[in-house]
């Protein structure tokens, strides 16, 4: 069997194993609700510390909305895969 064959076949493995996985409905869903609402306060409490940190030093557009709004955004983006813990995809290369 070739690399690439092998890759996609690893690749359905893991996706229908995660579709297998996945909460069907909002009953299954709510047992991660806590546990996601807690990675995403943890995340966002980092946040917010930085930013402390940043308008501590004195500068003026650590005090931005727009600032604000990008930091917050980046670490949504970059921490996702933690916040979404047992409910996100598998990584598929």
């Amino acid at each position: 069997m070739g690399k690439k064959k092998r890759e996609e076949k690893l690749k359905k493995k893991a996706l229908k194993e995660w579709e297998e996985r996945r909460p069907k409905t909002f009953q299954e869903a709510l047992k991660y609700f806590p546990g996601v609402f807690l990675r995403t306060t943890l995340v966002m409490v980092a946040a917010t510390l930085l930013l402390i940190a940043v308008a501590a030093l004195g500068l003026a557009w650590a005090q931005s909305f727009w600032f604000q709004l990008l930091v917050y955004l980046g670490f949504y983006l970059l921490f996702q895969r933690f916040i979404m813990g047992p409910l996100a995809p598998p990584r598929i290369k």
